[in-house]
């Protein structure tokens, strides 16, 4: 690729990675404000398409009151709450279809005039493949709340949400590897930074679970702040689990956040004599933000504004280790 090559290419990149951290939030606020059942059908086409007049909005809202969510939890709800909670949905569901667009389009433009090596023609390949995983798993996870049980599966939700930021790392680790960003490579940080990667997955799958099982209200608060925060309470075992009770999840979230800290102490420590030093700092400050947001949305008891700050600088640190990674890894070979 020439210059203007690389330019349009990463505009496009940056853009598709912008609207994807965009669907992340939104669909926090979807799950915070319990909007992602509002919808119970899954349309391509026609699902783009929302209610325009009256006798359409009962149709749709009809349609939602015969499954489990209306009857179950929000019986006798108004057509206009409906139309609020369904607001949310629409609009992720909406923005998953720009993001297809942004991406598929200019996809088949650039290969139509044969802008890209071989190599990077099977990495975008991969990531349209990535990106069409999303949305089955986006449509899976929805498709596990409209059944008995009014509440989509915790499960399908981590997997809907490390998708997400699994694509929206592979897509900025290739605006860096398509405009040959200078590496700056130290093995012990690179070492460190992929461990840190593999720390942050586990915390962000403890994450989904806390918010797929509402375990951010869990927080017990009679042992004072200091051993909410830090500690553990101990209770009856009966019924201890890490993958289904929402208690013990909650506690192993909030508790493995200082492992995520302790790493970032000793990457910045590692990096702050070297080349690496800014974006070791950066790493370690946004890693002490997501903390205080952590602790003060579980203070707060989930306040959409403080919760939805701390999934963004998850976002923003997840990125941060990405570049710290990459600029510290031997150059690879040629994308020839």
């Amino acid at each position: 690729m020439n210059t203007q090559q690389k330019r349009i290419t990463t505009i496009w990149l940056y853009s598709g990675l912008a609207l994807i951290a965009l669907m992340i939030i939104i669909g926090g606020i979807t799950r915070l404000t319990h909007s992602g059942l509002s919808m119970v059908e899954w349309k391509l086409i026609g699902g783009a398409i929302p209610p325009f007049n009256e006798t359409q909005w009962q149709e749709t809202f009809a349609k939602y009151q015969q499954f489990p969510e209306y009857q179950k939890i929000n019986s006798g709800m108004s057509l206009h709450e409906f139309k609020s909670i369904f607001f949310w949905e629409y609009l992720h569901r909406l923005l998953g279809r720009l993001i297809g667009l942004v991406f598929i389009i200019p996809l088949i433009i650039f290969w139509t005039k044969k802008w890209f090596k071989p190599k990077q023609n099977n990495q975008l390949l991969i990531l349209l493949g990535l990106g069409a995983l999303q949305g089955f798993l986006g449509w899976f996870m929805v498709k596990s709340g409209l059944v008995h049980v009014p509440a989509v599966s915790h499960y399908r939700l981590a997997m809907h949400l490390v998708t997400a930021f699994g694509l929206m790392c592979y897509i900025y680790w290739l605006v860096l590897s398509f405009n040959e960003a200078e590496r700056k490579p130290n093995k012990a940080i690179n070492k460190l930074s992929k461990l840190f990667i593999a720390t942050l997955v586990i915390q962000i799958i403890y994450g989904a679970f806390v918010a797929g099982l509402k375990a951010g209200y869990l927080l017990p608060l009679e042992g004072g702040i200091f051993k909410s925060i830090f500690g553990y309470s101990v209770r009856s075992a009966s019924d201890f689990s890490l993958l289904n009770n929402g208690f013990d999840i909650q506690a192993f979230h909030r508790i493995f956040a200082w492992v995520v800290f302790a790493i970032s102490i000793i990457i910045y420590n590692k990096s702050k004599n070297t080349n690496l030093k800014t974006t070791g700092m950066l790493v370690f400050g946004l890693v002490i933000t997501q903390i205080s947001l952590g602790i003060a949305t579980l203070l707060l008891r989930v306040q959409i504004h403080i919760a939805t700050a701390h999934q963004f600088t998850a976002i923003l640190l997840l990125l941060a280790v990405i570049h710290l990674t990459y600029l510290s890894s031997e150059k690879s070979q040629s994308n020839a």
